[in-house]
């Protein structure tokens, strides 16, 4: 065995691959209806709910894929939550879906040319088989938008292989070892998909592309935001590995432990398989042998509970395997419990036991010893124990007798999901191209110099552009010029402002605090504030001549109930035309009432006599009026 240094690993001897694959949602109506792409509350009560179940079938080569196949076999039953607010017949696959949103093939068009992708002529909607129950179709649709793209960056270009549109999946909301549950809301949100190629080398290379092509997402303005929003999946190799897919890869500071740890576990396989090779333990055929007796006494929480839902206890006998079930593949993940998250994935137990581990979880150096006398378990034996229902044991058999035969493969092409830590946990096998066939309800989207023109109007300017211009002609802070360039409302910031002539610093500061506030103390949802709102709001002639800015928010949240009701909502927030005399009254009423506080604390009491003043004149004079005459009066008082 040999032991690896995972902070001082050789990645150019190693022959490390990495490429990248990035789900962004768009901020757009659903992909093929026209339902809105929001979330429910989980609480909410769906307005109905549907059950199903789904099957694998050929593609039009007639191929069965090999992941669909696996699903199938769980013979689970799929529960739908449906909403009225946000799904139609196309969610529940009981209508043909719609044309592509050409919104979001806009979008997908701009990223193809940020990308310097080549647009492809023309373009078949595809149906790709999903059949784990996250579309009720039983497929995802999906279009190829362009390819031979690329990118540069510090350590050289990387490629980029193909930009897709398609519709996001159900969103999981409980799972038992029978029936999923869905909701739809989620279901139909346009995603792009981007494929990045295996040109990146090292850890770092990986998360600086993985960074570059978030930020590039939000450029465009036009993308969903928050968790979940964006997914990226890493694809990694090493030289006598595999490439494997790690879904989940959403914290960007994770990524190199990730890919360090990815490289560990293929280094540890490869190990044990020239080991399993060495000794011939290539070829396992495996007998279940039923143990409940020897738990008769036992006073283990985990196999009494095991019991109770009439689960046997099974044996598995495993001739010369002595510590490898128990040797560390990546940190603090052993190859049993790589063997139990695949049993996890395929059948409805939790885990296993195996000799390596025991005595443990209850179960009794005595109980072990006695297993080992009965059936002759030899120095260099180990032994698998599992708790299952008869029904089942079948299956769990065939699941651990192929994942140990494949040890002499070393690491398997597959599809693993990330932990919290940055290990990795069997999910699928990988996909072929064996789940794809032709959408056919849907005509071919042909790119012609129309809608490519269209898309090309709506390139962002890059980010180190956007923040110069943001300075040096808006004269933004540097501080806002950093958030606003990478903030969804940045195109249209930079309408507004050119064309209406609005303050740069007061439109800024509304759009990056005073609605981001609101939104979250609920006041406002960000999904209803789009850009024709915002447009007809901030053109509105002498806006604030008409309201003072302290009552910009408010006026707006009225306007987002009642649109077409602005003059009136101005009206009644309208500036009070007070006289000069009246605020230099409120002003010295206010100072004499604090005379005594002035007089300790002088002039540092100006924030004190604003914010009183403040609350006397009700919001009806301008900040900077109030705050010049209150420093004027005190002054005066202060040399009297």
């Amino acid at each position: 065995m040999i032991k690896i240094d995972i902070n001082n690993l050789d990645y150019e001897k190693l022959g490390l691959m990495c490429g990248l694959e990035l789900h962004q949602q768009l901020n757009t109506n659903k992909l093929f209806c026209n339902c809105p792409s929001k979330l429910i509350n989980d609480d909410l009560k769906p307005d109905k709910v549907i059950h199903r179940q789904l099957r694998a079938v050929s593609s039009e080569t007639g191929d069965l894929d090999v992941t669909a196949k696996e699903e199938q076999d769980k013979n689970k039953i799929f529960k739908y939550l449906f909403y009225n607010s946000c799904n139609c017949l196309v969610e529940t696959d009981s209508q043909p879906p719609l044309n592509i949103n050409k919104d979001a093939l806009n979008i997908a068009l701009v990223v193809s040319f940020l990308t310097n992708s080549v647009v492809v002529n023309t373009s078949h909607v595809m149906r790709k088989q999903v059949i784990n129950g996250s579309n009720v179709s039983g497929f995802q649709r999906t279009t190829m938008i362009s390819t031979d793209g690329y990118l540069d960056f510090s350590f050289g270009k990387v490629r980029i292989d193909k930009i897709l549109l398609e519709e996001d999946a159900a969103r999981t909301i409980e799972k038992t070892d029978s029936i999923v549950t869905y909701s739809l809301d989620r279901l139909g949100i346009p995603l792009i998909e981007l494929v990045a190629w295996h040109d990146m080398h090292t850890p770092e290379q990986v998360k600086e592309v993985a960074l570059y092509l978030g930020q590039m997402f939000r450029s465009t303005g036009k993308t969903k935001r928050g968790l979940g929003s964006i997914r990226q999946d890493i694809n990694i190799s090493i030289k006598d590995g595999s490439r494997v897919e790690i879904k989940g890869c959403q914290d960007l500071d994770l990524i190199p432990e990730i890919v360090n740890r990815e490289i560990v576990r293929q280094l540890n396989l490869i190990d044990i398989k020239k080991e399993v090779i060495e000794k011939n333990l290539t070829s396992f055929s495996l007998k279940p042998i039923m143990i409940n007796d020897y738990f008769k006494q036992t006073d283990s929480k985990v196999v009494l509970k095991s019991f109770s839902e009439n689960k046997n206890a099974y044996l598995f006998l495993l001739p010369g395997f002595k510590g490898f079930l128990g040797r560390e593949i990546q940190p603090n993940r052993r190859l049993g419990t790589e063997i139990a998250s695949v049993l996890k994935m395929r059948t409805t137990l939790k885990g296993l036991f195996h000799l390596d581990e025991l005595p443990n979880y209850g179960i009794t150096e005595k109980e072990v010893n006695l297993i080992k006398k009965d059936f002759s378990v030899k120095e260099n034996d180990s032994f698998i124990i599992i708790f299952s229902s008869e029904n089942e044991i079948s299956s769990v058999k065939n699941v651990i007798e192929d994942r140990l035969n494949k040890l002499k493969d070393g690491v398997l092409k597959e599809t693993r999901a990330s932990t919290v830590e940055g290990n990795t946990e069997y999910q699928r096998p990988l996909s072929t191209s064996s789940r794809m066939y032709p959408e056919t309800d849907l005509s071919p989207i042909v790119f012609n110099e129309e809608l490519l023109a269209l898309a090309k109007k709506e390139v962002p300017l890059s980010l180190e552009d956007r923040k110069k211009l943001y300075v040096d002609t808006f004269k933004l802070s540097s501080q806002l010029a950093d958030k606003m360039k990478l903030n969804n409302f940045a195109p249209i910031f930079e309408k507004i402002v050119s064309e209406y002539k609005i303050n740069p610093t007061t439109l800024s500061v509304f759009l990056l605090e005073d609605l981001i506030k609101a939104s979250r103390e609920g006041v406002l949802d960000l999904d209803d504030v789009n850009d024709s709102l915002l447009i007809n709001f901030f053109k509105t002639k002498d806006l604030f001549n008409r309201i003072n800015k302290n009552k910009l928010l408010d006026v707006f949240i009225e306007f987002l109930k009642n649109p077409l009701d602005l003059e009136r909502i101005i009206q009644e927030n309208k500036k009070e035309d007070l006289s000069f005399d009246v605020l230099t009254n409120i002003i010295d009423q206010v100072i004499d009432e604090n005379k005594d506080f002035i007089l300790k604390q002088k002039e540092r009491s100006l924030g004190l006599l604003m914010g009183r003043v403040m609350s006397k004149t009700e919001n009806k004079y301008d900040g900077k009026i109030i705050s010049q005459t209150i420093k004027e009066r005190l002054n005066l008082f202060l040399k009297n």
